[in-house]
């Protein structure tokens, strides 16, 4: 094995290791011996050979979040996902199905450290703030996008009015997880979040239907 293949494969061990004690203990908590440990390195050294802090290798998660929502909701891949089922179900499917599997582990808890971290770290709190929400409104005008271009819904359909419908759910949602209200499942209707963004898909749809889609 080459040696620039080995450094590839410790990097992320030392995220998945990393993502998993963040999530169970937390940033702040976690000691960089613990996490030199989890992944099996001889000392400190070895981890700062790969990442030169622990904020770096958190900073590093959070762009790997980005990219997966980028490459997630690029056009093409959503056209080819919803030509075949342009309903709220499919959208959803879209949405809750497409961690690649063998990473799923690693994004899921990323997630988690999202959620613990975001009164705590700044490094979070601007992610959440600058990817998370003002991100799901750019992915709702997307699908939008994908919608007309299969002509489910009308051309005249304003992207803009319902991604600030779903960036208000978002908004709702993040906030009361940040105030500790509940868990962090359902909003302040008392509809899992999943259920509102279904609803709200599926009134888009009704609403803005073409009145004879192309066969």
């Amino acid at each position: 094995m080459t040696s620039s293949i080995q450094g590839y494969e410790t990097k992320q061990k030392i995220l998945d290791c990393a993502a998993k004690l963040f999530a169970e203990k937390g940033f702040t908590e976690t000691t960089t011996r613990e996490l030199t440990n989890a992944v099996g390195l001889k000392n400190s050294a070895s981890l700062y050979n790969h990442f030169p802090s622990k904020n770096a290798i958190l900073e590093h998660m959070l762009e790997d979040y980005k990219q997966f929502n980028i490459d997630v909701f690029e056009q093409k891949n959503l056209l080819e996902a919803l030509h075949e089922k342009p309903t709220a179900e499919g959208i959803m499917d879209c949405l809750t199905t497409t961690f690649p599997p063998e990473r799923a582990e690693y994004y899921l808890r990323v997630l988690c450290v999202l959620l613990h971290e975001q009164l705590r770290n700044p490094l979070v709190r601007e992610y959440i703030s600058g990817q998370i929400i003002i991100r799901s409104e750019l992915h709702l005008k997307i699908i939008v996008d994908v919608l007309k271009t299969l002509g489910v819904i009308r051309q005249d359909t304003d992207p803009d009015y319902w991604a600030k419908i779903t960036s208000s759910l978002f908004y709702a949602f993040a906030t009361r997880s940040m105030l500790g209200i509940g868990d962090s499942t359902p909003d302040f209707t008392g509809m899992g979040m999943v259920e509102l963004l279904k609803y709200t898909f599926k009134l888009m749809l009704e609403q803005c239907a073409v009145e004879n889609p192309e066969s």
